[in-house]
């Protein structure tokens, strides 16, 4: 039998907005023309209109996400439709209380960008000195019990850097974990193998 397609994740850009400056970013520069975001009550409309799709994973990104004063009741919400959320950020406005409060409200994982596995080349990247907050967030994040997963673009300034990534992180004193990004409860309850 087959099934009818379904979409499975919405990729919830939730703000332009963002600390960094990203060479390859594709988001708009001119913040000005585009600051118009949807407010909180039309982000929860739309993750129940895409759980009602068959959607079982969400992923809040941007811009920086960290900047919206709602992320809390965006989490909330997501975690009462049971939709196994990830959030997708740099890091840098985050401050570990807000953290904890993210784990109590039922966040399921965090992804940290990095653009580099050395500081020099990741901050250039960046356009801001973030690399050692970077690290500072990622170790909260395993503290604090997530999972953690890291994003990194590869483009040719950090490509042969990029193959060292995983022996950069090991050494750190809180080396993330590699996770993958299935939807624990959806495949639970559907009986689906996600190994």
């Amino acid at each position: 039998m087959i099934e009818a397609y379904r979409p499975y994740t919405l990729v919830a850009e939730l703000t332009y907005r963002c600390p960094l400056r990203c060479v390859y970013c594709s988001n708009p520069l001119d913040y000005g023309r585009h600051d118009r975001e949807l407010d909180t009550a039309t982000w929860q409309r739309v993750f129940r209109e895409a759980e009602d799709l068959g959607v079982v994973q969400l992923n809040l990104t941007g811009g920086e996400p960290l900047v919206r004063d709602d992320l809390e009741a965006l989490v909330e919400e997501a975690r009462r439709l049971d939709l196994y959320t990830n959030l997708i950020t740099s890091g840098i406005p985050l401050r570990r209380e807000r953290l904890a409060r993210f784990r109590a409200l039922g966040l399921d994982n965090v992804q940290i960008s990095i653009q580099d596995t050395a500081a020099p080349r990741s901050d250039r990247i960046a356009g801001l000195r973030s690399f050692d907050r970077k690290l500072e967030i990622a170790s909260w994040v395993k503290e604090l019990g997530f999972p953690l997963t890291l994003n990194t673009v590869l483009h040719r300034e950090n490509l042969d850097p990029a193959s060292g990534c995983a022996a950069g992180w090991r050494s750190s004193s809180s080396p993330p974990t590699t996770t993958r990004s299935f939807p624990k409860r959806a495949w639970m309850a559907g009986g689906g193998d996600s190994s």
